[in-house]
């Protein structure tokens, strides 16, 4: 893991642009995914994996989990009724995104490529609510109105300048994709289309496949929700909206695009 500092002077970007503090103080904090036990390596995760997030501070604190994918969006990472006020982690316990027993999700709604994880402590609650696109969740990911590395430090900075012993650190894991070959189009301009075919491949795979088809095609996804059998997910682009769903049955499989 990165060690990245504490203090109370401005705020500065690492190596990989992600903000720290220059000042060493008392509070640490470590974060790591559940593949990568030190904390340095780049682990590699593909649609359907399990990704877990741990976090662990010194001394209590709240933490905020901030995750930039390869395309530059942002999201900060929330359980259930968190909104942006932070994780409250009492000292010297490692807390758990999401957590157990709670589906693990948030793959289906990132691009492949580089993901970078950013675990930011402070000794008081951070005030995000200006940056969060989305103040209330059900759990996941909140959108945040920053792009990439440079524009989360920049909003971070003014956050936390103001208060003192705040730290961070990263860690980062990469997101594959299996090539599938050819797939049926679904046209996001319809109403509604829907396609069946067969493919020897998992349920993930295969909503991945079209979910990257509509963010290529300038949709960001919401929300995701994923069983054995089924998997759903909302995609918004301005005041458009869609919604996919995918049925696996054997190696037959139902795509269905809705736009509402």
């Amino acid at each position: 893991m990165t060690q990245l500092g504490t203090a109370t002077a401005a705020p500065q970007l690492g190596a990989q642009s992600i903000i720290v503090n220059p000042v060493p103080g008392a509070l640490k904090v470590n974060v790591r995914t559940n593949r990568d036990p030190s904390g340095n390596g780049t682990p590699d995760y593909r649609p359907g994996d399990h990704l877990e997030f741990y976090t662990r501070v010194n001394q209590d604190a709240y933490v905020y989990l901030f995750n930039v994918d390869p395309q530059g969006r942002v999201n900060l990472l929330a359980e259930s009724g968190l909104q942006a006020r932070g994780n409250f982690v009492k000292a010297n316990t490692t807390r758990v995104f999401p957590r157990k027993g709670q589906a693990s999700t948030f793959l289906l709604s990132l691009p492949q490529g580089l993901n970078r994880v950013l675990a930011v402590a402070s000794p008081t609650p951070l005030g995000l609510e200006q940056i969060a696109q989305v103040k209330d969740t059900q759990g996941g990911a909140v959108p945040l109105k920053v792009t990439g590395t440079q524009g989360l430090a920049q909003a971070l900075s003014i956050v936390v300048t103001p208060v003192p012993g705040w730290t961070s650190d990263v860690a980062q894991y990469q997101v594959g994709r299996r090539t599938l070959g050819a797939l049926p189009a679904l046209d996001p301009a319809a109403r509604q289309t829907q396609v069946r075919f067969e493919k020897d491949a998992r349920l993930s795979e295969v909503y991945v496949a079209y979910a990257d088809r509509l963010r290529a095609a300038g949709y960001q996804p919401v929300r995701a929700q994923y069983g054995e059998q089924q998997a759903s997910g909302t995609f918004v682009s301005g005041t458009r909206q869609l919604t996919l769903d995918v049925k696996k049955s054997g190696r037959r499989f139902d795509v269905k695009l809705v736009r509402k």
